[in-house]
């Protein structure tokens, strides 16, 4: 893992040295085991590398082949590229070093653009083709490893990170007004092209592209997408449970491939518990495990984390982010990494994880991507739930009966939501069963905000630009769900803040439920395979039982690296601070005065939980006043 930048000119225009040594230099905590330049007139490569696989010099990018015909930079790790070079020296081709970097080059060679076909990993590359005079870009499936590029009339820019862009075009520090109206009603980063920044977007996922430096055209090829029918044609298998623990074991093992020390981020919970258990029992290694603990009960995991430790008998490590000198500080120094402000305070728990990580390994293990795969998250309920009445009549209502009485023994409060949302959906048809266990269920808690954010008039009218976000070949109601969440809202956003907090501290994180196999086979899994009366990722607690303990595998109150900030809005340490950023804040034309006051003061008094939205605004303003902001002119929202 690394970071990559990258400018091409237009118009045989030179390219200037010195801004391609500063936008790597900006980037360096991406890589800072090496750095390397290319300059070939109109183009230049720089790269900044964090050595995993082969750590010798010859590892160093940007790479040249052993015949100077192509010249990569590549951010990321290729898991399976000791199986594609093994068929590649069967084919007569010749490897100069042992790093997967220099398979990507021959693969391409060999296959052309088809080559990222073959690739089982996460990656960002730019690989020059000085011969055929273009530069042929990729980005991995899902997104994991981040590209953003910048165009005008004279120039391509490209880079790992926005900030390696804005240092050497600061007049590019523009507003993005749909994609911060999309953040303020609640739409994750990362679901499309837009950044928060007007002119910089993201390179999209699953693409690869060629630029043609002669004529400037740029030629993108969506080389994987989901297609449920043919993924049911190519994942044929008898026991589903034991497809499911092959394919799993098999993307941890490559996973583990390095040259130096893996560990795992451990929170207690069913993905990165069964990682952990997986590679304990199954692979007899001793690994290094990182979790974040808090003293709020709210948010603590620390017995879970515990059994499991034992259980696999780890080297455990514990952060205590609540216990840092100034968490405002912190969040302020986070926001740099991300390039824009957080979706919500949980990626705090992350970035805190990762700061005591580096003197103990260099890669870390993941669970992020099973939630959205197998059903992890309490409200893919709803999906489940209209998928069983499909058919409307008494027999599935009979059975949503039972399925929502199994629910509330475990979740009340998701049964309740569930019922109002049926109630809304269905009115009378359903009958009196539904009011009778609503009311059976009512149960009284501190009530969340529920309410919309007030918007100054103009500011409401803004158009979010969302299109569709449907899959034609999903028919299901629940994998039409959790494909929207894979692809276009939690998971994107989760990725963007794992990549940002572990590259903040030069560490490479690798996420094995996001194998493409693994990915694929979960598409053709039913509905009972992923939710099963009050058990979510059945599948993954049936098939992975033998590695974990019974309080992990039977575990169904989920948290998953929260953080208190509804707390933090009520204590005195910081309170001065966030209130300060959040008066701020009134002065953007952007949100109703009153609106934020009111939401402000009520939680204060525990009336309602507005930490959602309150810190939204806090990170909003403080992300305005860092990067956008001038010492002459603060910026404000001006319609049109």
């Amino acid at each position: 893992m690394c970071g990559i930048a990258g400018i091409i000119k237009k118009k045989n225009i030179k390219v200037n040295k010195e801004e391609i040594q500063v936008m790597n230099n900006t980037i360096s905590h991406r890589g800072p085991d090496a750095e390397g330049i290319y300059i070939d007139h109109t183009v230049a490569f720089g790269h900044r590398r964090l050595s995993i696989v082969d750590l010798s010099e010859s590892g160093n990018q940007p790479m040249i082949s052993h015949d100077q015909k192509y010249v990569l930079i590549f951010n990321g790790e290729i898991y399976n590229y000791i199986e594609i070079k093994e068929y590649l020296r069967k084919k007569g081709v010749k490897f100069m070093t042992e790093t997967d970097t220099e398979v990507i080059i021959e693969a391409y060679r060999f296959w052309g653009m088809n080559c990222t076909k073959k690739f089982n990993g996460m990656w960002s590359l730019a690989l020059y083709d000085k011969e055929k005079h273009q530069i042929f870009f990729s980005r991995d499936r899902f997104g994991v490893k981040p590209l953003y590029i910048y165009e005008s009339d004279d120039e391509f820019i490209f880079a790992s990170e926005i900030k390696s862009i804005t240092i050497i075009r600061p007049e590019q520090k523009i507003v993005d007004i749909v994609q911060m109206a999309r953040y303020l009603a609640g739409y994750q980063e990362d679901m499309d092209e837009r950044t928060f920044y007007q002119n910089i977007h993201n390179f999209p996922k699953s693409h690869n592209m060629l630029y043609h430096l002669d004529t400037d055209e740029q030629e993108y090829q969506k080389y994987w997408e989901i297609n449920v029918q043919r993924f049911k044609k190519k994942w044929r298998y008898d026991n589903p449970y034991q497809k499911f623990l092959e394919l799993l074991e098999d993307a941890i093992r490559i996973r583990l491939r390095a040259d130096v020390k893996v560990g795992a981020s451990l929170s207690g919970g069913l993905d990165s518990s069964t990682i952990v258990g997986i590679v304990s029992k199954k692979f007899h290694i001793k690994m290094h495990t990182f979790s974040s603990v808090y003293k709020e009960k709210s948010c603590n995991e620390k017995e879970y984390i515990d059994c499991m430790n034992q259980h696999a008998d780890t080297i455990p490590h514990y952060i205590y982010p609540d216990q840092s000198g100034n968490i405002i500080q912190d969040m302020e120094e986070m926001l740099y990494y991300h390039d824009g402000p957080c979706f919500s305070a949980s990626p705090y728990s992350g970035y805190c994880v990762y700061r005591g990580v580096g003197e103990h390994v260099k890669v870390m293990l993941d669970g992020q991507g099973a939630d959205e795969l197998f059903g992890g998250y309490l409200f893919f309920y709803t999906a489940k739930l209209k998928e069983v009445l499909r058919e409307d009549d008494w027999k599935s209502r009979a059975r949503a009966v039972k399925l929502i009485m199994s629910i509330h023994r475990v979740y009340p409060e998701m049964a309740k939501t569930l019922i109002d949302r049926l109630l809304m959906s269905k009115g009378g048809l359903l009958g009196k069963q539904w009011k009778w266990l609503k009311r059976k269920m009512n149960k009284k808690v501190l009530p969340q905000s529920g309410t919309k954010i007030k918007y100054r008039k103009e500011f409401a009218q803004i158009d979010l630009k969302i299109g569709s976000q449907t899959n034609d070949s999903i028919i299901n109601e629940l994998d039409q769900e959790l494909n929207l969440q894979l692809q276009y809202r939690t998971l994107p956003r989760i990725l963007h803040d794992v990549d940002r907090n572990s590259m903040a501290r030069s560490l490479e994180v690798r996420l094995p439920f996001l194998d493409y196999r693994l990915v694929e086979f979960s598409y053709t899994l039913s509905d009972e395979d992923k939710i099963r009366g009050s058990f979510t990722k059945y599948i993954m607690r049936k098939s992975c039982k033998k590695y974990l303990p019974e309080k992990i595998y039977n575990r169904r109150n989920k948290m998953g690296f929260p953080a208190p900030f509804d707390k933090w809005l009520r204590d005195e340490r910081f309170r001065s601070e966030i209130k300060k950023y959040l008066d701020d804040f009134k002065s953007r034309n952007i949100v109703d005065t009153n609106f934020l006051e009111r939401c402000y003061r009520e939680h204060l008094l525990e009336k309602k939980n507005w930490e959602e939205y309150l810190f939204r605004f806090m990170m909003l303003e403080m992300w305005l006043q860092r990067e956008i902001d001038t010492p002459k002119k603060k910026w404000v929202y001006e319609a049109g």
